[in-house]
């Protein structure tokens, strides 16, 4: 009598494991697939920032775009740049659903240097985390402020295809025989 329950009971154990790794197989997939659907919405939403934020003096690019289960919403690391007569880029993690920018910093020079070090980390911490990364900002800040920047050039109305002004009345082109080298 007693084998017949020792073999009952592992019957009852086998089927209770099957199921119960088969219930959490669908808990799985369902989540997965889940995810699947957020990051599609958001690859949409991420397609319509750049249209709506681009234009023919701002280039708006995309690098990472994820679905943040934190903050149950789609975000995004935009780098636009801006064309005068030097790019001016601005890095930022975007909130897509919301519009809100989490993180930005700017730089005229050494961004990709940068980007590492404050773009992709503000990212990650986006993704885990429903806070703004405000610390991040803060060091970008004060590494920003530390950068040394160029004098402005002459309000000209004309560049060369080199970037170099184009000589007018209100600004004759320099001469090395005048002491100011104009």
């Amino acid at each position: 009598m007693s084998r017949k329950i020792t073999i009952m009971a592992t019957l009852a154990g086998v089927v209770f494991g099957v199921a119960a790794t088969e219930g959490i197989n669908v808990y799985h997939q369902s989540h997965d697939c889940r995810i699947f659907q957020e990051r599609l919405r958001c690859k949409a939403a991420a397609d319509a920032y750049v249209k709506a934020n681009g234009n023919d003096l701002k280039f708006v690019t995309l690098g990472k775009v994820d679905y943040s289960p934190a903050r149950n919403s789609c975000v995004a690391d935009v780098e636009e740049t801006v064309w005068a007569h030097t790019p001016l880029v601005t890095e930022k993690v975007v909130d897509l659903l919301s519009g809100e920018t989490l993180f930005s910093g700017r730089c005229a020079q050494d961004c990709l240097l940068l980007r590492p070090m404050f773009v992709d980390r503000a990212f990650d911490y986006v993704m885990n985390n429903a806070s703004e990364p405000s610390e991040l900002e803060k060091s970008w800040l004060s590494m920003e402020s530390q950068i040394p920047t160029r004098s402005a050039p002459p309000s000209v109305t004309q560049w060369d295809a080199k970037g170099n002004p184009i000589p007018d009345a209100k600004h004759p082109p320099r001469s090395a025989d005048h002491p100011s080298g104009r």
